[in-house]
C-alpha cells in the first residue's frame, strides 16, 4: 500500500487517473445525481470535481493508495473546511465554465454539513473510492482498515459523513456509528455523520 503523508504530493498525472476513477466510481452518488441529471454528463462532472477536490487535498491530507491502484482513500483533519476558493487552486477553466451549474448545485447539497460535529482532533475521510470494476473485492475495506490502524496510532479519532443508506451499513460493520443528520430537502438529501468507536 502507498501512503502519503502531508508535505508529499501526487503528480498531476495521477491526480488526473485517479479523478477520473472517481468520476465513474461516484456517478450514482446521491449528491451528484441530483446536481446532475444526465448520467454521461455526470461522470465528466464529477471526475472535474473532484480533480479540484483531490488538488486541494494534496500535500496537505493522508492519502492511502491501493499498491494496483484500484482506490483511494483520503484523510483530512475535520476542522480543515474547504470551500469554494479552495476548488480556484487548480484553476481547470473549462471546468468552471462548463459546468458551473453542477457545481453550485453540489455545494449547495453539501452546505448542512458542519464539521464542528466531530472532535478538533478528528480525521474526515474524504473521500475513498475503488474503481467499479475492483469493487466488491475487499480494496475499499484493506485501504481503511490499514489507514486507521496507523493513524490511530498517531492519536487521530476518525469521523466521515456519508449519504446513501448503504454506505452507512458498510461503515458500521468497520466500527462506525451515526451520531446525527443533516438533511438537504431541495435534493431529498439525507447526510449521516458517523465516528468510529
Amino acid at each position: 500500500m502507498r501512503i502519503m503523508q502531508p508535505g508529499e504530493r501526487l503528480s498531476k498525472q495521477e491526480l488526473r487517473f485517479f479523478a477520473n476513477m472517481a468520476g465513474r466510481a461516484y456517478v450514482n452518488d446521491p449528491v451528484h445525481t441530483y446536481a446532475t441529471k444526465n448520467p454521461a454528463r455526470r461522470e465528466r462532472f464529477v471526475s472535474h470535481f473532484m480533480m479540484e477536490r483531490l488538488n486541494t487535498s494534496n500535500g496537505e491530507d493522508y492519502f492511502y493508495i491501493d499498491d494496483e491502484n484500484r482506490g483511494l482513500c483520503v484523510w483530512r483533519k475535520a476542522w480543515n473546511e474547504y470551500g469554494v476558493l479552495d476548488f480556484l487552486k487548480c484553476a481547470d477553466w473549462l471546468y468552471l465554465y462548463w459546468f458551473w451549474p453542477n457545481t453550485l448545485r453540489t455545494l449547495a447539497a453539501y452546505g448542512p454539513l458542519d464539521v464542528h460535529v466531530f472532535d478538533e482532533n478528528c480525521l474526515l475521510l474524504s473521500p475513498v473510492f475503488v474503481a467499479p470494476e475492483h469493487q466488491g473485492k475487499g480494496v475499499a475495506t484493506a485501504l481503511l482498515r490499514k489507514s486507521m490502524d496507523d493513524l490511530s496510532k498517531k492519536g487521530f479519532t476518525f469521523g466521515l459523513e456519508a449519504q446513501d443508506e448503504g454506505n452507512v451499513r458498510f461503515y458500521e460493520k468497520l466500527g462506525f456509528r451515526v451520531i446525527g443528520t443533516a438533511d438537504y430537502p431541495k435534493g431529498n438529501i439525507r447526510h449521516y455523520y458517523m465516528v468510529k468507536e
